[in-house]
């Protein structure tokens, strides 16, 4: 969970791999330039657009995408525009370009069903210039599925919630990395681009008694953070004080200079091997058992849960990354054996992603 100055979203950036003749108006280029697709009763896409407008300033008019299977057939065509008395290009994230000026579209076609095979995807992108004269621009995209090798358990116990994902609102998913401020502490990516907040919840779905001023309020706090997965620890930070009952004690200038990843407070990254690292954050102050260079096995108690670093109050925040880094990709992640709750019913996973709004449970033997 981030400070609001973060509440937007971005990634690596890639060049076209065939610019069209009218590259020099505008460049298009994929964040990530790796497109994973998450597999969750249908297609996920985590992906967005970097644009930089030419020597003129760009309005951008529509985005269309065309859908196609493994064959080479099309499958599905969709597009916002700006036709209507409430258009649908104004949902996208920019619309408006200087010149020179590299800005983030967020991907608006992002979920498919199951039935969809997105095999390869083309995005075409239309602008106008001040004197209206259009310019089109076309990106190709092949997706690719992924799976982590990595056997990942969720780290807490009990009913969860997945107070904030990485679906399209989710401000993990909306880190703009070249927003003003973003750039002034050194964000270059979208390392949390998959990330989940986990929230102890009770079978109403509420998260804390009393006001939720102080962090004894809430259900999870000092709760116990196990080893999602067995690595070896290769970053950790304890010494962060958790923000409680109105004091505040991140400070973002800490950031620059210092140690980009106090965003988390204290924390723990492990390394599991194959290029996979899981960052837990805004653990509890002194509350880690493990220390840089320790292995540890799945399971394995680490920490307790906190509110240390840019939280607004006790959750676990885990993010599955390709590297113990700030500027780094996030990746898909499938958790293993845990229920879904649905209402009064609730189903086993033996393995599967989890979103915002989801509740599961989670028992450890």
């Amino acid at each position: 969970m981030l400070a609001s100055f973060l509440l937007t979203s971005c990634l690596l950036l890639a060049p076209v791999a065939s610019p069209p003749p009218d590259a020099a108006a505008v460049t298009i280029s994929l964040a990530p330039s790796r497109v994973l697709l998450e597999e969750r009763a249908g297609s996920h896409l985590n992906f967005d657009f970097a644009v930089q407008a030419g020597p003129d300033s760009l309005w951008l008019q529509k985005v269309e995408v065309f859908i196609y299977d493994k064959s080479g057939a099309l499958v599905v065509r969709k597009f916002v525009d700006n036709n209507g008395f409430s258009p649908s290009v104004t949902s996208l994230s920019h619309r408006i370009f200087a010149p020179g000026q590299t800005t983030l579209v967020f991907n608006p076609f992002h979920t498919f069903a199951a039935d969809i095979d997105v095999a390869r995807m083309r995005y075409t992108f239309e602008f106008q210039k001040a004197n209206r004269t259009e310019v089109t621009q076309t990106i190709e995209v092949k997706p690719e599925r992924y799976q982590p090798q990595t056997a990942l358990k969720i780290p807490l116990s009990g009913r969860l919630l997945i107070w904030d994902g990485h679906d399209e609102n989710a401000h993990h998913r909306r880190l703009d990395f070249q927003h003003p401020v973003a750039q002034q502490f050194g964000i270059r990516s979208n390392f949390m681009r998959y990330a989940h907040d986990f929230v102890v919840v009770d079978e109403n779905g509420e998260k804390n008694t009393g006001t939720g001023k102080k962090n004894t309020d809430y259900f999870g706090f000092d709760q116990p953070v196990h080893a999602p997965a067995a690595g070896r620890i290769v970053a950790a930070y304890a010494q962060q004080p958790d923000n409680d009952n109105g004091q505040d004690f991140f400070n973002p200038r800490d950031m620059v200079g210092k140690n980009p990843l106090l965003l988390y407070g204290n924390y723990l990254v492990i390394d599991h091997g194959h290029g996979e690292f899981s960052l837990l954050g805004h653990l509890r102050q002194g509350s880690l058992q493990v220390k840089v260079g320790d292995q540890v096995r799945a399971d394995q108690l680490l920490a307790h849960v906190g509110s240390s670093g840019s939280s607004y109050f006790p959750h676990l925040h885990y993010e599955l990354r390709t590297g113990p880094d700030l500027n780094v990709e996030g990746l898909p992640t499938y958790f293993r054996r845990f229920r879904l709750v649905r209402g009064s019913h609730s189903r086993p996973v033996a393995k599967g992603a989890v979103d915002s709004g989801d509740i599961v449970l989670q028992e450890r033997k």
